[in-house]
C-alpha cells in the first residue's frame, strides 16, 4: 500500500511542488511561523535547517556501500562529474551576468545573481541518481558522484561563492555592486561550516545507519523512508517560499518574475547540456553519460533555498530564481532522460 502512495506521490512530484509554492503565496503565515523559530542560543537552528538535514539524512539511507566500491576502479568518470559540478557557478554565472547588464533594474539583477549563484555553487543533488535511474544511467556511478560532490561541499561551496562574486562583482562583469555578504559567507564560519553540518555529516549519518541496519532491513523500512522524504520535501518547499513569494508578488512585478524564470531556465539548460558535452569529449557510453549529464545539471536547491534565508532574508527575491530552479530542473531532467547520448565508444 505504501508503495503505491510513494509511486503516486513520485510522478506527481512536480505538480505537489507548484501546489506548495501557490499555497505559500496565498498563506505564507503558518510557513513564516515556523521559519521565525529557532533552536539554541548560540547559534540558531531554524525549521529549514532542520527539514533540510532530515532530507539528506533519509537520502543517504538509499546509497548503498557496494555501489560506492563498484565505482573506485574508474576515477576518471567520478572525478569529471564532480569536477564539473563544482565548475559550475564560475563557468556559468559569467555568462549570465553579461546577459543581464541590460536590465534596468540593478537590485533585481543582483538579487537574480545571488540566487543562481548559490543554486550553482551547492553541490550534486540527490535527485539526480533517481532521475538517473529512470532514464538508464548507470546508476552506481551517478550515486558516487552524489556522495563526492557532498564530502568536497565544505571545500567547493565557498570556492564556488568566492570565486564566481569576483568574477560577477565590481572588477568583472559588474552585476554585483556589494560582495561582502558573499565573501563573509565564504568565510569559514558561513557556507563551510553549513555545507559541512547541513550536508556532509546528515548525508555520512543516513550512509552509516544503512549499514548498521543490513540491506534486509533497509529494504523493509524503504518505503516508509521515502515516503517521510517525499513530505519532507513539500514541506521544505513550501517553508522556502513561504514569505518570500508574497514579498516578491506584493505588489505583483511580472517582469522580474518573467526574467528569473527565463534566467533560472536557460542557466538549467545550459548546465545540462555542459554534462551532455563533457560525456561525449570524455566518449561515455550512453549509462556513462546519462549519469555524468544528470550529475552536472542537477544542484541541491533545497541546500541553496535555506542558506538564502539565512543570510539574505533581507531580499526575498533572491529566493525567486532559487524556487524557479528548483521546478525548472525537474523538468528538464524528464526533456534530458529522453535523449541519451549516443556515444558506443568507452574508455577502458
Amino acid at each position: 500500500m505504501i508503495n503505491l502512495v510513494v509511486g503516486a506521490v513520485q510522478r506527481r512530484l512536480l505538480a505537489l511542488m507548484i501546489v506548495c509554492y501557490l499555497l505559500a503565496a496565498v498563506a505564507p503565515r503558518p510557513g513564516e511561523a515556523l521559519r521565525a523559530m529557532a533552536l539554541g542560543p548560540g547559534g540558531p537552528v531554524t525549521a529549514p535547517m532542520i527539514l533540510l538535514a532530515v532530507m539528506l539524512s533519509t537520502a543517504g539511507l538509499g546509497i548503498r556501500v557496494r555501489d560506492l566500491r563498484a565505482v573506485v576502479g574508474r576515477p576518471l568518470r567520478l572525478a569529471s562529474g564532480v569536477a564539473m559540478n563544482a565548475l559550475l557557478p564560475v563557468v556559468l554565472l559569467p555568462v549570465a551576468a553579461m546577459c543581464l547588464r541590460a536590465w534596468p533594474d540593478s537590485a533585481e539583477v543582483e538579487c537574480l545573481a545571488v540566487g543562481l549563484l548559490l543554486v550553482l555553487a551547492m553541490p550534486i543533488a540527490g535527485g539526480a541518481a533517481s532521475w538517473g535511474q529512470n532514464a538508464g544511467g548507470n546508476v552506481p556511478l551517478v550515486v558516487a558522484m552524489v556522495v563526492g560532490s557532498t564530502l568536497l561541499s565544505p571545500v567547493t561551496v565557498p570556492w564556488g561563492l568566492t570565486v564566481s562574486a569576483a568574477l560577477v562583482g565590481p572588477g568583472g562583469a559588474g552585476t554585483l555592486d556589494d560582495t561582502a555578504r558573499l565573501d563573509r559567507l565564504a568565510g569559514t564560519a558561513g557556507a563551510g561550516a553549513f555545507a559541512l553540518a547541513l550536508i556532509v555529516l546528515p548525508s555520512l549519518a543516513g550512509i552509516l545507519a544503512r549499514a548498521m541496519l543490513g540491506e534486509r532491513r533497509a529494504a523493509r523500512i524503504a518505503p516508509v523512508v521515502k515516503l517521510v522524504n517525499i513530505v519532507n520535501i513539500l514541506l521544505l518547499c513550501y517553508l522556502n517560499a513561504s514569505g518570500a513569494l508574497g514579498q516578491a508578488l506584493s505588489p505583483p512585478d511580472p517582469d522580474f518574475l518573467a526574467l528569473a524564470v527565463g534566467v533560472a531556465g536557460a542557466v538549467c539548460c545550459l548546465s545540462f547540456l555542459v554534462g551532455r558535452w563533457m560525456s561525449r569529449w570524455t566518449r561515455c557510453d550512453t549509462p556513462d553519460g546519462i549519469s555524468l549529464t544528470f550529475a552536472t545539471g542537477m544542484n541541491n536547491t533545497s541546500a541553496a533555498a535555506v542558506l538564502a534565508t539565512s543570510w539574505f532574508a533581507h531580499r526575498p527575491q533572491v529566493l525567486v530564481p532559487i524556487l524557479a530552479y528548483s521546478l525548472l530542473q525537474k523538468l528538464a531532467a524528464s526533456l534530458f532522460g529522453t535523449q541519451p547520448p549516443a556515444r558506443p565508444a568507452a574508455l577502458s
